[in-house]
């Protein structure tokens, strides 16, 4: 795949370069004037570029974060109807295992891995649960409930590995090296002025690089998904236990 975005970068470079020696040998172009027209068409086609492939990966990222947020009140709801339906000998159980998901694994998933500790706690509730008497009244929807976890529990991991196209991240930074350097060629001189103009489009270029390459992972970087839904889910424990 990434062979193919290459061969198609280099492509549309060719075009460029073919259409431009076909039908760009007018007296203006051999001596190296342009027209605002054509400084326009081309300082905007520049500055589209960046805009397009950083708007594409911010929104993709932006809903990768969502649906990982999402999806971790899905395993919080989950857990409180476990809890409601637990009866007393597994509840303090399953308050360890939200325990460790805020707290130990939360830093493994931000590699992308779950902690072997916290599967190991949630094991612990379902064996627990499992050794209670066949006629346990209980029994049967606490086993269900559980079900219920574990499959939330996947998609929350899943979510770990979600990632967007790799190539659109060196095309980001290609495309914004672009947008600085056709001042330049087009003919800005280094000047005071133009050097303070130039320099607040790089910055403006450079935080938003920034900001795309930092939002690659759900649970990593400046905006991240938090733990908000299982802190929530232990005091919904102790609401429950104290009623």
């Amino acid at each position: 795949m990434i062979l193919g975005f290459v061969l198609f970068v280099l492509l549309g470079a060719l075009t460029a370069v073919v259409v431009l020696a076909a039908f760009g040998r007018t007296i203006r172009s051999r001596e190296g004037t342009f027209s605002g027209g054509a400084l326009s068409f081309l300082g905007s086609a520049s500055l589209s570029a960046f805009i397009l492939v950083a708007a594409f990966l911010i929104a993709g990222s932006w809903s990768n974060i969502n649906t990982a947020r999402g999806h971790t009140f899905d395993e919080s709801r989950a857990l409180n109807a476990a809890y409601t339906d637990a009866d007393p000998t597994t509840r303090p159980l399953l308050a360890t295992y939200v325990t460790s998901v805020i707290g130990s694994e939360w830093a493994t998933m931000a590699h992308g891995s779950a902690n072997p500790a916290t599967w190991n706690d949630l094991d612990a509730v379902r064996a627990h649960v499992a050794a209670l008497p066949a006629n346990s009244p209980s029994r049967a929807q606490e086993l269900t409930d559980l079900a219920t976890v574990y499959t939330t529990r996947q998609i929350r991991l899943a979510d770990t590995q979600a990632t967007l196209p790799a190539p659109l991240y060196p095309a980001l930074i290609g495309a914004g090296l672009l947008v600085l350097l056709y001042a330049p060629i087009a003919g800005l001189t280094f000047h005071l002025r133009e050097s303070i103009a130039l320099g607040l489009v790089g910055a403006v270029v450079g935080f938003g690089i920034y900001l795309v390459l930092h939002m690659t992972h759900p649970y990593t970087g400046p905006v991240h998904v938090t733990p908000v839904a299982y802190t929530q889910s232990l005091a919904r424990f102790a609401q429950l236990s104290a009623g």
